[in-house]
C-alpha cells in the first residue's frame, strides 16, 4: 500500500453526525427514560441534508463510501453506548463498545491513519 488514501473527511464526519442524531432522536421518541426534545430531530435532519448536498456536489471516490458507512455505524453504536452507560438499567452496553472499537479501528485502516511506515529501501548501485 503505497501513498495517501483518498478519502474526503467532510461526508465521514456528517455521516456520523447522522448516525449519531438518528439514534438519538429513536431514542428520544421510544426510551422512557429520556425525556423529548425536538433538537435530535433538527440536527439528524440538518445532518443528513448537508451530507446529501456534499453527496450531489461531488462524486464519492476510493473508499470513501465504505468509510462514510462505518463512520455511520460507529455514530449509531457510539451513541447507544453511551445511552446504555448513562441509564444501567436498559442492559449491558459491552457489545455496543466492542463492535465501536472494531469499527473504528476498521476505519483507522481504511483511511490510512493505522498503517504502518514501510521500510526504507537503499538505493542499489
Amino acid at each position: 500500500m503505497s501513498g495517501k488514501k483518498n478519502v474526503r473527511r467532510k461526508p465521514i464526519l456528517l455521516a456520523l453526525l447522522v448516525g449519531l442524531c438518528g439514534n438519538a432522536t429513536l431514542a428520544t421518541l421510544s426510551v422512557s427514560e429520556l425525556a423529548f426534545s425536538v433538537f435530535p430531530i433538527i440536527s439528524l435532519v440538518l445532518a443528513a441534508y448537508m451530507l446529501y448536498q456534499e453527496y450531489l456536489s461531488s462524486p464519492m471516490e476510493g473508499d470513501t463510501p465504505v468509510c462514510a458507512l462505518l463512520s455511520f455505524l460507529i455514530g449509531v453504536f457510539g451513541y447507544s453506548a453511551f445511552l446504555r452507560t448513562q441509564f444501567p438499567e436498559m442492559g449491558t452496553n459491552y457489545l455496543s463498545v466492542m463492535i465501536t472499537l472494531v469499527l473504528v479501528i476498521w476505519l483507522a485502516i481504511k483511511m490510512g491513519v493505522a498503517e504502518r511506515p514501510e521500510p526504507k529501501v537503499e538505493a542499489e548501485k
